[in-house]
């Protein structure tokens, strides 16, 4: 507003602004009338600085007199939020339907939409309160008035205030902001500490300025305390303001001053001590007493000196004796608390249940509708979380194993197709007995990253060879109003937003601390989060080094619960596979996944949500919708992977609980060219990694970019590899080298352009026989772009047919194709070149030796020469060693996928699972190590057997062969002393020459 120095209107609104510094309301009024009378331009300035003065009548007067002189927008979305700041939330109501049919500015817009959002929390229309608040912090953000956003966080405070929103416990000790005070007061009458929460709240009504929006609830919660505390003379006199404030219903709402505690200062002040641990105080204080609040301050020393027997029949006593709801409340939460430290599980659950019923009962009956406060009080599953983290305080790491069953147990177990049978989290030898069964299996550099939230901290619990437990503290309304944030976040939103919460996000769960903890080896978190975790996108969340981000430092996977390792684990064994499909029609899709063919499936969709009923969100394939509900109905059994393109988590529980072994999907929709390059790399990766490593490298290749185009991804369920190769043969495909036969047969197919319509007809036919077929038809000399590909095509196959005639020896790249052909056969000791002649003309004199194959019966003829190639699936060699007998023995066939042979052994007709072990190791001589000629760098070499796709233990428990057929995998890790050595810097050759040289003797 320009003003002329010195003129009457700038003298006249000095006047007022400096009224105003100094709190005088009628000089502010005065002054500024003055000055109206000059410019109504002041006006507006008038009537807010009179609402920010808190003089709502005198501000509404003087608003409605400007309007009735003029109609100004602005001045009018003013007296909206007076009348609403005066509770004529009916009045504020109309005035904002008539406003939103004008043109307004963002600013006007975010204006009315907090107060249409308090007028419908009036009306206790909680969802409309909440979408007009988010509404609200868009427009405020959009009008780049970001420092109104604050005031949208209060409004959502009185919101939860109104709906029963859970009240965390403060353990700040000196609150700053009456919003803080009233959390801290009401965590402070929820342990029946009135006396501590009265003079907290007198100090907040006396001290600060508060705000308009909480004015009501520092009252209502002031007047609450003086009736709890037997002053219901000082309670009175505030009763007209509560009347003013929200009606005369309210009164009828506060507690009963007749059913309340009698004021025992005594007994506070030794509660308080036992708080503080001066138990020995405590107890020279307590004296004689019968009264229910004595049992209970009884019952606390006892509990606090372990003293678990005597804690509970004192808690019992409390709660029998007590009539009072929220003593009673606390009585029976502690009495279970001290059932569950003495091992009485059963009984603890049931007392626990039991607060839980009545902390409702007493919220519903004592506190008015506006402020009905439902205490964040531990419910059961977070009982059993603590009373397991008080025992690992009490007995150290010997009792982590039971912590890790408690946490387990407030999982959830839906997907899962057969019950956990969790053991008690009381009885620490069988917890520890299952804990050893659940993570058997679980590779070196994996663990499973399980939280739990309970109402003052998260708890973190990290499952590797070890067990480690941490906290972080942190209350669950501030997580729970940040993941809310999270999840509102939609792609159309800034980007900016996005990696805002993440930082915050990754501060409240103490991220830094869970990766300090992680031993130095591991690369690989499964994690563990469901519940108020489930939606948070781990991948994105920032972290120290050089990948800046978690899903790009470490591989991650997710899991309902650590039940679900082993089944899903044995379920994905069985579905290993390379064959890979992409569906975009339902009727394909159903067909296919009948014929159990593909193992790898991605279904080409998009994805829409029916938030009301997520069962019935779909997949969108063309014309055609699939529900999630129905999807949960086909046949995923085959499928080691499903890849969706859908954000709804429905789709994955869905395609888990149809039998999927994992499932890729993103958490909200991302852009078209992102989306394609991650799965593009997925795919890549997927034939030489595990599953979470694969999308890792995946998310690497778009990691320069903002978490909001990429962090979406996640893998669902097992993290292990897809293909059915080992961990040798993986390593030899990531170096490009040939791969020994697949369980799949591929043949390259090599061919003259002119003579496509004799390959495409092969191809069909070997297609039928289940036999892969690919057809070189690149028209690409050697050295040019293409001859890599083709080159890498032939190297992994399993035979080369050439489709001989006149048309192919005019191709000039022919004879350098079927030369490096025949170099492979050599290579590869065994046929691997086929001729197929077209025509009669002349084969080549190297090639003019060989027999050919008639086009006719081609493909049946290369099926079964695959059948005799493969026998056991493999070639079969005998042992290396030959067997020495000691008694009754038998042959078993030990197959290896990573060296693509089979050996026959002679083992002990009854064997336990370490001679096994040992028979295998000494009949084949297998290698432990493999160094270079001068041992600076090498190879270690582990086993593990395995019988259909189930481990063989190495103890001394007697291992029933169900069948001739033993698998062996052979683990690689790299030895060196050079620091920060790894098998990345190990080159082509000299992994080849290490390798070879160490099972020269069992490769053809």
């Amino acid at each position: 507003m320009d003003m002329e120095p010195g003129s009457p209107l700038a003298n006249a609104v000095k006047a007022a602004r400096s009224a105003a510094l100094r709190g005088n309301v009628l000089g502010v009024d005065l002054a500024y009338a003055k000055a109206a009378k000059i410019s109504p331009v002041v006006t507006y300035d008038h009537c807010s600085t009179l609402l920010t003065l808190g003089a709502l009548g005198r501000a509404a007067q003087r608003c409605d007199e400007y309007l009735a002189q003029f109609d100004d927008t602005a001045l009018r979305v003013l007296r909206a939020q007076i009348r609403s700041s005066t509770t004529d939330h009916g009045g504020a109501t109309q005035e904002v339907r008539e406003l939103r049919r004008r043109k307004l500015t963002e600013l006007e817009q975010a204006k009315l939409a907090r107060v249409a959002a308090l007028a419908a929390a009036d009306r206790y229309d909680y969802p409309t309160a909440e979408s007009e608040l988010d509404a609200a912090e868009r427009h405020f953000r959009r009008a780049g008035r970001s420092e109104f956003v604050e005031d949208v966080g209060k409004d959502r405070l009185l919101l939860d205030v109104r709906r029963t929103t859970h009240v965390p416990r403060l353990e700040t000790p000196t609150p700053f902001t009456p919003a803080e005070f009233l959390r801290r007061s009401a965590a402070l009458r929820r342990d029946v500490r009135y006396e501590e929460a009265l003079a907290l709240m007198t100090r907040a009504a006396t001290s600060y300025q508060v705000e308009p929006a909480l004015r009501f609830a520092v009252l209502y919660e002031l007047t609450v305390l003086l009736v709890l505390t037997r002053q219901a003379g000082a309670a009175r006199k505030l009763f007209p303001l509560l009347v003013s404030a929200a009606g005369p219903e309210v009164i009828s709402k506060l507690p009963d001053a007749t059913r309340t505690l009698r004021l025992e200062r005594r007994l506070d002040h030794v509660r308080r001590l036992v708080t503080n641990g001066e138990l020995l105080k405590a107890k020279g204080m307590l004296g004689e007493g019968n009264s229910a609040l004595w049992h209970l301050t009884a019952a606390e020393i006892a509990h606090a000196e372990d003293r678990f027997d005597e804690a509970a029949h004192h808690f019992h006593e409390a709660a029998t004796r007590s009539t009072h709801a929220e003593l009673r409340a606390l009585a029976l939460r502690k009495l279970g608390d001290a059932c569950a430290d003495a091992g009485e599980e059963d009984e603890a659950a049931r007392y626990w249940r039991e607060s839980r019923s009545v902390e409702r009962g007493a919220a519903d009956q004592q506190n008015a509708p506006k402020l009905r406060m439902l205490r964040a009080t531990p419910d059961e599953r977070d009982g059993r979380v603590l009373a397991a983290v008080r025992r690992v305080d009490r007995e150290g790491r010997g009792a982590l194993p039971g912590l890790v069953v408690a946490v387990e147990a407030a999982k959830s177990s839906q997907v899962l197709t057969e019950p956990r049978h969790l053991p008690r989290f009381t009885d620490l030898k069988a917890a520890t007995r299952w804990l050893a069964r659940t993570r058997r299996h679980l590779p070196r550099d994996q663990v499973v990253w399980m939280m739990h939230a309970t109402p003052d901290q998260l708890h973190h619990v990290i499952v590797g060879r070890g067990v480690t437990h941490l906290t972080t503290d942190v209350h669950i309304s501030d997580l729970t109003e940040t993941v809310r944030r999270l999840k509102a976040w939609k792609p159309k939103h800034e980007p900016t937003v996005l990696g805002a919460l993440l930082v915050e996000l990754t501060a409240m769960i103490g991220l830094e601390d869970v990766v300090e903890a992680l031993p130095p080896h591991v690369t690989r978190i499964a994690v563990v989060a469901g519940d108020l975790l489930a939606d948070v996108p781990f991948a994105g969340l920032p972290v120290l080094g050089p990948h800046r981000f978690l899903g790009l430092s470490h591989a991650l996977s997710v899991l309902p619960c650590l039940s679900a390792l082993p089944p899903l684990r044995r379920r994905a064994r069985t579905q290993r596979g390379d064959g890979t499909v992409v569906f975009r029609e339902v009727a394909e899709l159903e067909r296919t996944l009948g014929e159990h063919r593909f193992h790898h499936v991605r279904l080409d969709a998009h994805g829409g949500s029916n938030r009301l009923s997520p069962e019935q969100s779909w997949l969108q394939f063309g014309d055609e919708r699939v529900s999630a509900e129905a999807l949960g109905h086909m046949d995923f059994s085959a499928c080691g992977t499903v890849v969706l393109g859908a954000c709804e988590s429905g789709f994955v529980r869905a395609a888990v609980k149809a039998g999927a072994g994992a499932v890729v999907a993103a958490r909200w929709a991302t852009e078209e060219e992102p989306a394609r390059e991650v799965l593009g790399a997925f795919d890549r990766f997927l034939a030489r990694l595990p599953r979470d490593q694969a999308l890792q490298h995946a998310l690497r290749e778009v990691g320069d970019r903002h978490p909001a185009e990429w962090a979406c991804w996640s893998v669902y369920g097992d993290a292990g590899v897809q293909t059915t190769a080992g961990p040798l043969r993986r390593r030899l495909r990531k170096n490009g080298e040939p791969v020994p036969l697949e369980t799949r047969p591929k043949v390259f197919l090599s061919f003259a352009g002119k003579d496509r319509a004799h390959a495409e007809q092969l191809r069909a036919e070997l297609e039928e026989r289940n036999v892969n077929a690919y057809l070189d038809e690149t028209e690409v000399p050697p050295g040019g772009a293409g001859s890599a590909a083709v080159g890498e095509e032939l190297a992994t196959s399993d035979y080369y047919v050439l489709l001989w005639s006149a048309n192919t020896a005019r191709r000039e790249w022919a004879t350098e194709e079927w030369t490096a052909a025949v170099n492979l056969e050599v290579t590869r000791r065994r046929a691997f070149l086929f001729i197929v002649r077209l025509d009669e003309e002349p084969l080549p004199p190297l090639l003019a030796p060989r027999k050919h194959i008639d086009l006719v019966d081609a493909a049946d003829r290369l099926v079964a020469i695959w059948r005799t190639d493969r026998k056991s699936e493999l070639p079969v060699f005998p042992q290396p060693v030959a067997p020495e007998p000691h008694g009754p023995t038998t042959a078993i066939s030990v197959r290896s996928h990573d060296l693509g042979v089979t050996h026959v052994v002679m083992a002990p007709l009854h064997v336990t699972g370490a001679e096994l072990y040992e028979t295998v190791f000494d009949a084949l001589r297998l290698p432990t190590e493999q160094a270079t000629f001068d041992g600076s760098v090498g190879m270690r070499f582990s086993y593990e057997l395995f019988q259909q796709n189930e481990s063989i233990p190495t103890d001394q428990s007697t291992v029933e062969l169900s069948s001739d057929l033993v698998d062996i995998a052979v683990r690689v890790e790299p030895t060196g002393a050079r620091d920060g050595f790894s098998d990345e810097g190990l080159d082509v050759d000299q992994q080849r020459m290490l390798l070879v040289a160490a099972f020269r003797h069992l490769l053809p």
